[in-house]
């Protein structure tokens, strides 16, 4: 599945169940269509699923994600598989390991031309280091965004 197609039945999940504990319960006299279950997410899937909400729960979409103007952070949809600059000037490869360890240890990769306090404020805030299957979840997710993801 490709990160947009995963991100649009993510989108639908999570919409879904806004809007199912929010509306009440509707009982027909008529007999009921059949209700048919989406496929069986794989681990992974569930895994992407999960960084998905943690992203939208914890704010990182405000900073990551594509809008109009300058970010914040780096754009999750062309940040996986790409080489960044850190702030000491080593290049490196955003990949699942860089990505998770830049969760559990932002201070030790910041990347050159963004400022780190806003990144350092919300894992301190979150606990994020301390956290890690939150870590993996969230890595995951941004690895998925990316142009390796698909």
């Amino acid at each position: 599945m490709g990160p947009l197609a995963l991100v649009a039945v993510i989108a639908a999940i999570v919409l879904a169940g806004c809007a199912r504990s929010h509306s009440p319960t509707i009982q027909s006299a008529t007999p009921a269509e059949p209700q048919y279950a989406p496929g069986t997410l794989s681990g992974t899937e569930q895994l992407v699923a999960q960084g998905a909400s943690l992203v939208v729960s914890y704010g990182c979409a405000a900073c990551h994600l594509p809008r109009t103007g300058s970010s914040l952070g780096p754009n999750f949809t062309s940040f996986a598989g790409h080489d960044v600059t850190l702030a000491d000037g080593r290049r490196v490869l955003v990949g699942l390991r860089f990505l998770q360890a830049g969760l559990e240890h932002p201070e030790a990769n910041e990347i050159r031309g963004y400022d780190p306090a806003p990144m350092l404020s919300a894992i301190r805030r979150t606990g994020l280091s301390h956290k890690p299957n939150r870590v993996a979840a969230l890595a995951a997710f941004i690895e998925q965004m990316g142009p390796e993801g698909g």
